[in-house]
């Protein structure tokens, strides 16, 4: 069973590392899409979460879709539902973090 998370990103630069390591602690490793949808964020996140990304080698499955204009967290959200390929879906705010068995 293939699980997708989305991550609207906007202004998240203190709180999106954090979000991330607990994407990729999770004790359900099998099959985990992450789609990372950057609403035009002004900050440095895109460049820690391409950083992030490159260092990465696990099992979780990583995406960074961009939006051109600000749209806000919904249409952020349907942009990742829309790329999303798992048969369930997880919103995960970015400046959040999720249990290790949160998934499971």
């Amino acid at each position: 069973m293939k699980i997708s998370i989305i991550i609207p990103v906007y202004n998240v630069e203190a709180y999106i590392m954090d979000c991330l390591q607990s994407v990729v602690a999770q004790t359900y490793s099998k099959n985990i899409e992450c789609i990372i949808v950057d609403d035009c964020t002004p900050d440095n996140c895109c460049a820690i979460i391409e950083r992030f990304i490159g260092e990465y080698s696990g099992n979780v499955e990583f995406k960074l879709l961009h939006h051109n204009v600000n749209r806000g967290l919904s249409a952020a959200r349907n942009t990742g539902i829309d790329a999303a390929t798992g048969e369930y879906i997880y919103f995960l705010d970015s400046d959040d973090e999720i249990t290790p068995d949160c998934i499971e």
